[in-house]
């Protein structure tokens, strides 16, 4: 499940301890991943200022419970720019920019242009939905979760969605994201945390095997440009840290080069980013050169005095966050579009 929102110092302590593979039956999810009911979700005014708009920008997309919005701000300067009237769980990015997100409130998935405000196109996948990814055929694969599904539109072709699950990623709601050779791969669990995919061609997901890569707890998978960036919400020796493995498919292997450690330093050291977005030079579907910055929010910030926002990590360095915009709400970021 999606996770936005304040973290009490109770939940905090909940999450580092959370979830541990070879437990029996379904795990349960964390107090940190759970969602939460918001007054009045998905009904307020959309709105863009007219420089968001432009062929250069470069816009973050946001989920805010607070008020059950998408914001939307400047990359450059991390000032608010717009918002968008839905409560989100999910993003994701296509060649051109349009932006996908899923809604909470009607298990849909909506498509807005870079910078725009109404809906293009709305797929109806149903049920519980968490994120989407879009490779650079304009394949869509929107991930849900109870129980763990991944529904793949071809060439977005919102009439002809097809639904693939495997019973080892039963729970998965997270970003399942696709390589270079059309592979989208995912994490889930069951009885213990499983990486999963539909490999280019086949018909049916199926669990891979893994070499270098230990899941704490899953997150979002994306492309890098370069690799696989497989997400950890609980990595690290003391699984206090948010960790990036970069790693391709081997046959049906995914295999680790190394992990990327994301860490900070606002709320007891501990770091918990869900789905970070690796940024590169072009849109991620077409972006073939590694990204070199990492853009999200750790919601352990939002729990401390100094507050918490829009975090910028280096990429594929690691480590404290170079630079952070803070937001009037905590907020999720969900996806990064840039201009064409």
């Amino acid at each position: 499940m999606k996770y936005a929102g304040v973290l009490t110092a109770a939940a905090a302590a909940l999450v580092a301890g959370c979830a541990s593979a070879g437990s029996q039956g379904p795990m349960p999810l964390p107090v940190a991943n759970a969602v939460r009911t918001v007054p009045n979700a998905g009904v307020r005014r959309s709105w863009m200022l007219p420089q968001a708009k432009g062929s250069s920008t470069i816009l973050i997309y946001a989920a805010d419970e607070a008020v059950g919005a998408v914001d939307v701000y400047d990359y450059g300067s991390g000032t608010q720019v717009g918002s968008i009237g839905i409560l989100a769980t999910g993003g994701c990015v296509d060649a051109a920019g349009d932006v996908y997100f899923s809604d909470s409130g009607d298990g849909t998935l909506v498509e807005y242009a870079h910078g725009g405000t109404k809906p293009l196109k709305r797929y109806h996948p149903g049920g519980e939905l968490g994120g989407c990814s879009i490779d650079a055929d304009g394949d869509i694969a929107v991930t849900g979760g109870s129980p763990g599904r991944v529904i793949i539109y071809p060439k977005g072709d919102a009439k002809k969605g097809t639904t693939y699950s495997d019973g080892y990623c039963d729970f998965d709601a997270e970003a399942m994201g696709y390589d270079g050779k059309g592979d989208v791969v995912g994490e889930g669990m069951y009885d213990d945390i499983s990486v999963c995919g539909v490999l280019a061609g086949a018909k049916q997901e199926t669990t891979l095997a893994t070499k270098g890569i230990t899941i704490g707890f899953p997150n979002g998978v994306m492309w890098d440009g370069k690799h696989l960036a497989v997400g950890d919400q609980e990595a690290g020796s003391g699984k206090n840290d948010t960790g990036l493995y970069e790693a391709t498919v081997s046959g049906t292997t995914v295999v680790a080069r190394k992990e990327v450690l994301l860490t900070d330093s606002c709320y007891r050291g501990l770091t918990d980013v869900l789905d970070p977005f690796v940024l590169g030079k072009k849109n991620t579907p077409v972006n073939t050169q590694q990204g070199r910055v990492v853009v999200g929010s750790n919601a352990y910030c939002f729990s401390g005095s100094g507050g918490g926002g829009i975090e910028y990590w280096h990429y594929p360095a690691g480590g404290n966050p170079y630079k952070m915009y803070t937001t009037a709400d905590p907020i999720t970021v969900l996806t990064v579009s840039i201009g064409t």
